[in-house]
């Protein structure tokens, strides 16, 4: 609803029919607002909004996660957006209209601080995972920490913890939800330096299955 801020013949904002006014610089500005799209999307335009939604349903579930591992990466607005851009741009598979995110592809953290150069993980009883890295590292800090992420491909029990055991612990674990069974997880570890600043590129480690009980 449009307001008429210095009554009848006074500058108006807001949306008046199909009007829409605002202030900007020291004046009041009246143009008429969008109109209905009356043609049809382009198959271009299809796909990429196709692309977009893919990427976005896929990562959406981990957004607590990716706007600490994206935090600053590539431009000031960092975090979500960032890692929506990477996502379309290297981690899509398939032709349109069969288009997915490919999990090996993905990253959930970006950035130039030191990646250790031994990583790796195993599945313990009770559905834990333990991750272990060399701690040792030439251009890293020791109070770096280790993010890890399980991400089920139901998107019901996926678990992350964006700051986990510091550089030179060299271990930690992730416990799953208990009792899932039949499930999924595709797991991914990074670093991020202790005052936020700076992450790694994250390291995809493979998936685990849990099986049917």
């Amino acid at each position: 609803m449009g307001k008429a801020n210095d009554g009848m013949f006074g500058g108006v904002t807001g949306k008046v029919g199909n009007l829409v006014g605002y202030y900007l610089n020291g004046k009041y500005i009246l143009r008429s607002g969008p109109g209905k799209r009356r043609k049809k999307a382009k198959s271009g335009e299809r796909e990429n909004r196709k692309k977009f939604g893919i990427a976005q349903a896929w990562l959406k579930p981990i957004c607590f996660f990716v706007r600490v591992g994206f935090k600053n990466y590539g431009t000031s607005t960092g975090g979500y957006k960032a890692a929506i851009s990477y996502t379309l741009l290297n981690a899509m598979a398939g032709e349109y209209p069969n288009q997915y995110v490919d999990p090996e592809l993905v990253q959930v953290s970006g950035g130039d601080l030191d990646f250790p150069e031994v990583v790796s993980m195993e599945l313990e009883a009770g559905n834990v995972l333990r991750f272990h890295w060399s701690a040792a590292s030439e251009n890293g800090d020791d109070y770096d920490q280790a993010m890890l992420l399980a991400y089920d491909e139901k998107g019901k029990n996926i678990v992350g913890k964006e700051t986990a055991a510091m550089r030179v612990t060299g271990t930690d674990i992730l416990p799953l939800h208990p009792g899932v069974s039949g499930t999924t997880y595709h797991v991914y570890i990074g670093f991020v330096a202790q005052d936020r600043s700076r992450q790694s590129k994250s390291k995809y480690l493979g998936k685990i299955i849990i099986p049917e009980i």
